[in-house]
This record gives structure tokens, sequence and C-alpha cells, in this order.
């Protein structure tokens, strides 16, 4: 009895030894797009407060835009760096690794958002002549291209045609958007097999990039730019995330209907841990492990719709109130996707953003 006593005091004194420890702390950076999502589900989990190798662990959530990460400003190095990553897009991950960060992929998707097209139903029916042709990227560089909305038969208190989308050097959707456009043009979601660099391409482009008001007026989420009227933004290309929790302020300026491209560049949202030979590499892998495993939970993948952001594999259903009422604006809760774009090389991408902000 008096060895048992020992025991189970030795096993109380030393867990209330440990629990009184700070947690091992970890860091993991995503992209804004996801950040309100992951930060919640973040905070749950260390809530839980979870164990690794006997010792509490607590996770920080820093946002980080992808171009930053594979574009070399986020200044990630080998002993300044987060311990996992969850970037908005796939081929942002592959071009990261591709320039040398050491990350190895433990989730290849915990959300998706896809882009979609958005426009006030005036302009919209001057645009596609009343729905005769679709809201997508023929139209719009037609319209761009004409300039005003006059040349078009719209009204001539419009003024010019203001275009949006996220700005393509700093923000994966805008680069998305760019890309589906590049699509468009040479008919084929196999980028890999054309440069984007003909000139005939780029003088199709040119009156589009031209047609955008200013990316400081957009700021980082044109939808809420959009919300501000048709002054600022008629027609934009944005990810479903951010078109949600803006659609009821637009359509309090005037009428708005959505609608998903042809081509479509999906945000997948991967989730990456950092490998390196560290001692404490084996315990930040058990870490990221456990949150991955706690992101793709049923319970937090169906917490994702309330953020705009569709889970991982489910897509969302009417119990869904962001995207349930947003049906009537265009939103699909079962859409079909269209041809997923499949980008170029980082080079071909890198000569690409080079030649946008010249333009």
């Amino acid at each position: 009895i008096f060895l048992f006593i020992l025991i189970a005091g030795g096993i109380i004194g030393a867990s209330r030894f440990l629990g009184s420890q700070p947690p091992l702390e970890f860091t993991i950076a995503v992209d804004p797009l996801a950040q309100s999502w992951v930060q919640q589900a973040v905070n749950a989990f260390n809530d839980t407060q979870p164990v690794v190798n006997t010792r509490r662990i607590q996770f920080n959530v820093t946002p980080i835009d992808d171009l930053a990460v594979w574009g070399g400003q986020g200044g990630w190095t080998p002993t300044a760096h987060p311990d996992a990553w969850i970037a908005a897009s796939t081929t942002s991950l592959n071009f990261a690794r591709s320039n040398s960060l050491p990350l190895v992929v433990v989730a290849d998707s915990l959300a998706r958002t896809p882009l979609l097209w958005g426009a006030y139903v005036s302009r919209l029916n001057v645009l596609t002549t009343n729905g005769a042709q679709p809201l997508d990227w023929e139209s719009v560089a037609a319209g761009a291209k004409a300039e005003a909305w006059v040349n078009l038969g719209g009204s001539q208190d419009w003024q010019f045609i203001k275009l949006g989308f996220a700005q393509p050097t700093a923000k994966m959707g805008g680069l998305g958007a760019l890309l589906t456009g590049a699509a468009a043009y040479f008919q084929t979601a196999d980028l890999t097999a054309v440069t984007l660099s003909p000139q005939p391409f780029r003088n199709w482009m040119q009156p589009v990039l031209a047609s955008v008001p200013s990316y400081s007026t957009l700021g980082a989420d044109p939808a809420a730019a959009m919300a501000r009227g048709p002054s600022t933004v008629e027609i934009a290309l944005l990810p479903e995330s951010q078109w949600l929790p803006n659609l009821n302020g637009i359509n309090n300026r005037e009428a708005v209907q959505v609608s998903y491209p042809a081509y479509q560049f999906m945000l997948d949202f991967p989730m990456s841990s950092w490998q390196d030979n560290q001692p404490t590499n084996a315990d930040r892998q058990a870490a990221v492990a456990l949150l991955r495993d706690w992101l793709l939970t049923p319970a937090q993948q169906a917490a994702a719709p309330a953020f705009g952001l569709r889970a991982a594999a489910v897509e969302p259903t009417d119990a869904d109130a962001l995207f349930a009422n947003a049906v009537q604006y265009g939103i699909q809760l079962n859409p079909v996707y269209g041809e997923l774009v499949d980008p170029p090389t980082l080079n071909e991408v890198r000569a690409f953003l080079q030649w946008v902000a010249a333009n």
C-alpha cells in the first residue's frame, strides 16, 4: 500500500509539474484567405491542451501571402521559419519547394474556394447582351478593349469599364484569375504546354489590366471595395470566400450576380511542415500531425463554410447559411467548376508577373 501511494504521488506530482510548465510553442503560417477559419480552429485545438512527448504544445497563427513565400519576400531561412504552412494553393507549395524550401506535404487539401465572376446586373446585361453570352473572359476582354460603356451601348454616365482582381503580383487569387484568362485565350487548361510571352496574348490581356482602377483602391478584399458601389468596381473575378460575406452589402447598392468561369483555378489550401535535421524536428512533425488531424475532423471541416470556405471533400448544404443565403445571387452548393488550370512553370510565371507589374 505504501509503495502504491508513493507511485501514485509521484505520478500526480510529475503531472502537476509538467502541467505547470509553459507549452512548447509552434508557429503555423497561413494565407489570409483561410486565416479566420484556421485561427478559430487553432484556438480550439490549443484549448484541448495537446501533448507531444509529455509536454504541452501550443500553436500560434501568422498570416502571409503565398507570393511572399515563393517569391522570397517571406524571409524564411533555416534558422527563422514557421513550423507549418497552409498555402492558398498547391501551386504555391510546389513553387516554394522548387525554391529549395524544405517543406513536406502533410495534407493535400484542408479546404477549398473557387474563383467566381461577379457583376452588377446593369453592367452584366450590357456586357453579355442580356445573357446571350456568358460572363467570362471573352465578354470581359471585349468590354475592356472597348474601354467605355457607351461604346458597348451602355450609359455614358458609367464612364470607363472598371474591373476588379486581387493584386496578381501579391495575391494568389489574383494570379490565379489571370491564369484562367490565359487558359481562356489559349483554349487549354494545360498551361504547362504554352508560354505566356506571345505578344498577341499580351495585347489581349493588356486592356484588362488597364481597366483595373487601382490596387490600392481595391485593397486586400476587392469584394468589400465593390460594396462601395459601381463607381469603384463593376465586374470582378475573385475567390468565392471573398464574395460570400460581401454579397448582401453589394446588393444594397445595386443588384449583382455571380457565376463560375469555364476555366477554374481552385484554391485548395494544402498543409506542409518544415523538415530539417534539427533535434527538435521530431517534436515538430508530431505537433503538426496533431494539428493536421484536428483541422480535418468533421467538426472543424463543418465549420469552414461559416467562413466562406468549402470543406476539403464535402460540399456545403442548405444548412450552411452563408452559402444558402447567397444562392439567390448565383452561388451554387454543387457547382460545375469547369476545367482546372494546370499552371505554367515558376520561371514562366515570374516572367509573366514582371510584365503584369509593368502594365
